[in-house]
């Protein structure tokens, strides 16, 4: 028996071959070589089924998470007498609602078929925000809440594409799961822009009910509809579907394949909760500088996502069109998402491409500071669009490959949202300064500088540990011998596992 050492970068493999009993979760049968074009199939086939029920799963959710900005142009908050900080309120109570439950979303995977998470989820957010045209003041409050609980359980869609692809194919797709996903972020935000200015000029008053509510039903119901497709089509988890089977994947060899990409890429079949990681996460230095790098993202895009219509309104465009004129930022946020995925994984570098688009987000707002022209105002909104959306892809892609281990890999992903949704509540309390949002605009740009300064320590930190765990490899090498702890398996030790090597 072979075992072979795995890698969090397979671009990065070590040579070395040592008899060692059997251990499932880190070893490829002797002899055991991926068919080429099997995979490729595959992959494929994914692509196909997974990034698009993903990528409208996550679109429907930022559709109801930001739709309350298009309505506030539309008459929102004149017609139910809300004040400023009454508004931001009800803006605010969504991210509270999302951070309370993310990490028990994240979990529940493992424990409750996926169909069935995102198709709950998807209904009853779909639900809550149709609801929001027939309450108050209140009423919205609670609604929010419980959107935001709703949606912490899709977002963790980042964490089901893991267990199906291999590490060298995360970035791409999160940039696939971009164009496809995430990009969904800055396509949801265009869509809701168009949608909002055809429901303003075509429905304004239509069976006495006005455009801000029509915006709420049309979106809301579409949710909903959409949570009874994916209950239908999203396959489960990789290794129920390898053990009994699924209409998506008739063939034996293809599920073979699935188990044999889920041991090559790291993850562990059936592993539930593992308590021991959570401890494990928490000691770890790279949880909170991964947390950190993400505070730009956290800011910007809870900016963007409810403020952008009235940024472009604030810099002199008229009321109905802001709507139409907030799509071109979020159209140069998808190419660039979809260019700079493809670029990090042709480079096969996150880091650097992570500070680069960090570094054009300053950019965007130290114009949007300093300038004041509309159309060159407009041109720093597209730079900060293009530096921080790509960011999001990037930063998230790399900073859950330096973590080993599902449980740890979902408590990452729950610090990091508290993280992104504690600077999203921020960004609803301090945007309240128009027409130019100064106060807004410098704390953003403060954390842009955080995230770049705690991306380039993460970068070191990793790099360091490579070359750490390669020296250490060589010596025992030297010595005849072999690492005890690589009789550990991943599960256990997680990414301090000795044959553990991380991306940079």
């Amino acid at each position: 028996m072979t075992l072979q050492v795995q890698h969090a970068d397979p671009e990065k493999k070590l040579t070395d071959h040592v008899e060692q009993p059997q251990k499932p979760e880190i070893e490829n049968v002797e002899g055991e070589v991926i068919d080429k074009k099997a995979q490729r199939r595959l992959v494929l086939k994914l692509d196909l089924i997974i990034l698009p029920l993903l990528a409208l799963s996550i679109m429907m959710g930022y559709l109801d998470r930001g739709n309350i900005g298009n309505a506030r142009l539309l008459g929102m908050a004149h017609d139910l007498k809300l004040s400023e900080q009454q508004y931001l309120n009800c803006v605010m109570m969504f991210f509270l609602g999302y951070m309370l439950i993310e990490l028990p979303a994240g979990m529940a995977l493992r424990y409750i078929q996926p169909r069935y998470v995102f198709a709950t989820a998807l209904i009853s957010f779909g639900l809550f925000s149709t609801l929001i045209t027939v309450s108050g003041y209140a009423g919205i409050m609670v609604l929010r809440v419980l959107i935001g609980l709703g949606e912490a359980f899709v977002n963790n869609a980042y964490l089901y594409v893991s267990l199906y692809y291999m590490q060298n194919e995360l970035s791409l797709r999160t940039g696939k799961f971009n164009a496809a996903v995430y990009s969904m972020t800055p396509v949801a935000g265009a869509f809701s822009g168009l949608l909002a200015y055809g429901v303003g000029t075509g429905l304004e008053g239509a069976h006495d009910i006005p455009s801000w509510r029509w915006l709420f039903i049309i979106e809301g119901a579409a949710t909903i509809g959409f949570g009874f497709i994916v209950l239908a089509l999203l396959p489960g988890l990789p290794e129920t579907v390898a053990a009994k089977g699924s209409f998506l994947f008739p063939h034996e060899q293809e599920r073979a394949l699935i188990m044999q990409r889920l041991r090559m890429s790291q993850n562990t079949s059936h592993a539930g909760f593992q308590k021991h990681q959570v401890v494990m996460a928490f000691k770890d230095p790279k949880l909170y500088l991964g947390a950190l790098l993400l505070a730009p993202v956290g800011i910007g895009i809870g900016a963007f996502n409810v403020f952008l219509p009235t940024f472009v309104n604030q810099f002199g465009f008229d009321r109905l069109h802001s709507q139409l004129i907030s799509i071109i930022p979020y159209a140069c946020a998808l190419i660039s998402m979809i260019f700079i995925s493809w670029l990090s994984d042709r480079l096969g570098r996150k880091a650097l491409v992570c500070i680069c688009s960090f570094a054009v987000g300053m950019i965007g707002f130290i114009i949007l500071i300093t300038a004041t022209g509309k159309v060159v105002l407009l041109v720093g909104a597209c730079l900060v669009a293009i530096g921080t959306y790509p960011g999001l892809v990037i930063g998230i892609a790399w900073t859950l490959t330096v973590h080993g281990g599902y449980t740890k890999k979902a408590t990452f992903m729950w610090a990091s949202q508290v993280m992104i949704q504690t600077y999203s509540i921020i960004a609803t309390q301090v945007y309240r300064s128009p027409p130019r949002f100064f106060l807004g605009h410098g704390i953003a740009l403060g954390l842009y500088v955080l995230g770049i300064t705690s991306a380039m320590t993460l970068w070191y930190l990793v790099s360091r540990q490579n070359r750490m765990r390669e020296a250490r490899r060589l010596e025992f090498e030297q010595k005849g011998e072999v690492d005890p702890d690589m009789e550990k398996s991943f599960e256990e030790l997680g990414d301090f596992h000795p044959g553990w090597r991380y991306t940079t």
